[in-house]
């Protein structure tokens, strides 16, 4: 029994006492073992940290298969449900990624799926795509660098280091992926801290991933869009970026632990951006005829002007599948075209570094029969001097109203239509009959008036499905066929 007891104290004195101070290379633990102490609700953030982390995007970044397909938190992504053509689950290690945007399938020897046409999954249209199409593409340090924890050049997690470079810890970005090895900080929880906190959370540790090129204010592009992980880029483009003006850091509006892409993934009440434009910029307002504009800052000046893996264009409209963090507009009567260098592959800077928005992307991805001329007769000086004037060339219709889609049964393509009484943000999607999201149409401010959109379903088989539209003050859903 004394034995014991003295084996306690020494094991607590080496901890409490000697173990800070011994010069040793830190391990990874893996998050089960940060679960032991964090799997509650924390008294000063009042929510659970790890179990609102794991409904975030940063976990699924490389997901394992084991046989199967793979998992993710209710109400988020629905998921990737097949594998590419003439594969099995089995053929798979991992899915990169099928929370929010694409997924991509990695093999067992360590090389991503490319030999088909459909080797890429894009979740907002529910459709496949190539992707480097039959290029050898060797899943290793240099690509997962960024989607897992711990991750280190030496070493092969296939076994072989000859082909394929690189070990990992855990697969996705989990607790030790932003906050270091906690090796240290699980032996001594109340005198060690993780080897990451306060401030080397903010702008510099996102950096490691959310840029390309290097943390400049640089801003790769291709294909008349953003790429697609360059926030970094962008806020060093802006006078709000790391350095310049008054300086945010990732963290100044984003909680990191809560689900950002799908809101209704996380715990009640609780919210991903926990600071937003109006916190400092409350005199900034859009009135129109002396009235306030019903819409919110991001709608205009965080418009999606980049790509992860989908772009549409709705008339002379613009749209990507994630939001930029620019910020400044250029309200001149000038296209996308300007926005870019001459050789498109990166974003346009003015004599102090800044970068700015077209008005094709900020405004008329919601007006989308009007054109750069019209919207910078508005935009200019529009917080200081509003909309005076304005007429409507259409009726404005009395009440909302989702239409049947023409033709129906169609094949391959559709017309949806629907009405506003008001400008409402607008939520047009599509699903499977048993209920699995095929495609967010628009998720965007919208203006009061008759609006429609064609909905291509080229690459769904035939079958029923069903379209809703939502709105603050308005839900609705139709069935449609798809006859092939």
């Amino acid at each position: 029994m004394i034995s014991n007891i003295y084996r306690h104290l020494i094991i607590i004195l080496f901890f409490t006492i000697l173990f800070p101070y011994l010069n040793y290379a830190q391990t990874y633990i893996g998050s089960d073992k940060c679960m032991l102490c964090h799997n509650n609700v924390n008294s000063k953030l009042g929510y659970n940290i790890y179990e609102e982390h794991m409904k975030t995007g940063h976990p699924y970044k490389l997901n394992p298969v084991n046989g199967a397909e793979p998992t993710y938190p209710a109400n988020t992504t629905p998921g990737v449900h097949s594998t590419p053509p003439n594969t099995t689950w089995n053929d798979f290690a991992y899915v990169i990624g099928g929370y929010g945007w694409k997924a991509r399938f990695v093999k067992k020897d360590g090389r991503v799926f490319t030999s088909d046409p459909k080797a890429q999954y894009n979740l907002e249209t529910g459709g496949w795509v190539s992707y480097n199409l039959n290029t050898e593409t060797k899943y290793d340090y240099s690509c997962f660098k960024c989607h897992t924890t711990g991750a280190s050049p030496t070493g092969s997690w296939t076994g072989n280091a000859a082909e394929i470079a690189g070990t990992f810890s855990e697969p996705g970005i989990r607790c030790e992926g932003c906050h270091g090895p906690g090796s240290d900080h699980m032996a001594n929880p109340v005198g060690v801290k993780p080897p990451v906190t306060g401030t080397d959370l903010q702008i510099t540790k996102c950096g490691e991933c959310h840029q390309r090129g290097g943390t400049t204010n640089a801003i790769p592009a291709g294909g008349g869009y953003i790429q697609h992980h360059e926030q970094i880029n962008e806020m060093r483009s802006s006078k709000h970026g790391d350095g310049k003006g008054v300086d945010l850091t990732c963290a100044s509006c984003h909680d990191a632990h809560i689900a950002l892409k799908y809101p209704k993934a996380a715990g009640n009440g609780l919210k991903a951006i926990k600071v937003n434009c109006q916190t400092c910029h409350a005199n900034k307002q859009i009135l129109v005829n002396g009235k306030p504009k019903s819409i919110d800052c991001v709608d205009c000046h965080m418009a999606q002007a980049g790509k992860s893996a989908v772009s549409v264009q709705t008339g002379n409209g613009l749209r990507g599948d994630v939001k930029t963090h620019i910020w400044k507009i250029n309200t001149k009567a000038v296209t996308k075209d300007s926005m870019f260098t001459p050789d498109k592959a990166k974003v346009k800077l003015d004599a102090n570094g800044y970068a700015a928005l077209t008005l094709d992307f900020a405004c008329l991805k919601c007006h989308t029969t009007q054109d750069v001329t019209w919207a910078s007769g508005y935009a200019k000086e529009i917080h200081k001097n509003g909309i005076t004037g304005i007429t409507n060339k259409t009726e404005i219709p009395n009440s909302f109203n989702l239409a049947q889609n023409y033709p129906n049964p169609f094949n391959p393509s559709t017309t949806i239509k629907f009405a506003l009484p008001k400008s409402e943000h607008v939520k047009l999607s599509v699903y499977s009959i048993n209920g699995e999201l095929i495609a967010d149409l628009i998720d965007n401010m919208m203006p009061a008036g008759n609006h429609s959109v064609t909905f291509d379903a080229s690459r769904l088989p035939s079958g029923v499905y069903i379209y809703t539209i939502s709105t603050n003050s308005f839900n609705s859903s139709k069935k449609m066929i798809l006859m092939k």
